[in-house]
């Protein structure tokens, strides 16, 4: 089967796909919901078992299960691990509130581009191979139910997978202008405590010690870790402090978001947050966290499959350009395993986490292809 008889059927498939995706978006999934997301979770593995997937449901117990699904084990050409997440930002009640809708080329709906798509890309995507009689090598759809919240309760079990396959294509949606993603930057987060002394702000504020005054002080030190030319950059985003208009105040809390390329900078910034100093030697600084998801370089394993999607695009008349981005996504952890990870695979469109959330349904039906193209060519 030849990647333009994939772009042909792909085209013809846009009902279907459309069908698939309105039933996803229509099962709300908020990732602290157990419940709500666990309905998902259901729908889901009684669709999989339908279209011949076997499904291994790994059960959570604060979030929803995980689902790990296998096709062509008996095969031995490359191992490809299809990953994406069923959860996302929006709470129960944003569908009613806003319904899935298709408008020409764009479909609208919480929970479309990021990423329902991508798991609705991935089942059809095996679905095409599979009729053409052309899967290669073993296929393993993941999805999972915490992505959004930073994969706590699912990274060990991804990166378990990951480690038994020769590569990942990760079924998040491609930049907005439909790049596609062989870097991301790593996350890291920050809880800061500073903890002084309390007095009367009018009577006697001599004898006090003010853990805002610090953090005010630790601001600018923070971001000033910020490093643009080596992609890091360090930003306070959420702080609070003191108890009311008249005292001192004894207790503040920021919350910082760091972002980097490469590891190295994770660390630098790590040991310059822990070395910090109070102005005030009789105020404390507790600093807690670190890197969640280190980074996804932008490595020759990670751009040779960029390539091999440039081939395929080419055979259909698609152009696909790279990336490196500043969101992270579970491709974060595989990358760094050392498996070849390619993002970006799972729809194009815009307003992740936004009111106007979209996939343009054209181009996304180009992805569904080229993850064909990838399954029905063996490159290992």
């Amino acid at each position: 089967m030849e990647p333009t008889d994939f772009h042909r059927q792909s085209r013809a498939l846009r009902d279907d796909y459309l069908e698939t995706l309105a039933a996803l978006v229509a099962i709300e999934s908020p990732s602290r919901d157990r419940e709500a997301s666990n309905r998902l979770a259901d729908a889901l593995e009684a669709r999989l078992h339908e279209d011949g997937w076997v499904v291994e449901r790994h059960v959570r117990e604060h979030v929803g299960d995980n689902l790990v699904a296998r096709k062509g084990m008996e095969l031995s050409g490359t191992k490809t691990l299809l990953l994406t997440h069923y959860d996302t930002v929006w709470p129960k009640g944003t569908v009613a509130e806003r319904p899935f809708t298709v408008d020409g080329d764009v479909a609208y709906g919480p929970g479309t581009v990021d990423m329902k798509a991508g798991i609705a890309t991935a089942m059809h995507a095996v679905k095409l191979v599979e009729a053409a009689g052309t899967l290669r090598g073993p296929v393993t759809l993941m999805v999972t139910s915490d992505e959004e919240t930073g994969s706590e309760h699912s990274r060990a079990l991804i990166e378990s997978v990951a480690l038994t396959h020769n590569r990942v294509l990760v079924l998040e949606p491609s930049r907005d202008d439909g790049a596609l993603k062989v870097g991301r930057k790593g996350v890291a987060a920050y809880d800061i405590s500073f903890t002084g002394v309390s007095a009367h702000a009018g009577l006697n504020p001599e004898l006090g010690s003010s853990a805002l005054r610090e953090l005010a002080h630790f601001l600018p030190y923070a971001e000033a870790l910020t490093d643009l030319e080596q992609g890091t950059t360090v930003n306070l985003t959420v702080a609070s402090g003191g108890t009311t208009g008249n005292v001192i105040a004894a207790h503040a809390q920021a919350t910082l978001d760091v972002r980097v390329s490469h590891l190295g900078e994770a660390e630098r910034v790590d040991r310059a947050l822990r070395a910090y100093q109070p102005n005030d030697a009789k105020v404390t600084v507790d600093v807690q966290g670190g890197v969640n998801r280190p980074p996804m370089e932008a490595n020759a394993a990670n751009i040779g499959l960029f390539e091999e999607a440039k081939t395929i695009g080419a055979a259909m008349g698609v152009t696909f350009d790279s990336c490196v981005v500043g969101g992270g996504s579970d491709g974060n952890f595989t990358s760094a395993l050392g498996v070849p990870t390619l993002d970006g695979l799972g729809s194009v469109g815009q307003g992740s986490h936004a009111v106007h959330e979209q996939i343009r349904i054209a181009e996304t039906l180009d992805r569904l292809a080229t993850v064909a193209g990838f399954l029905s060519a063996d490159g290992a």
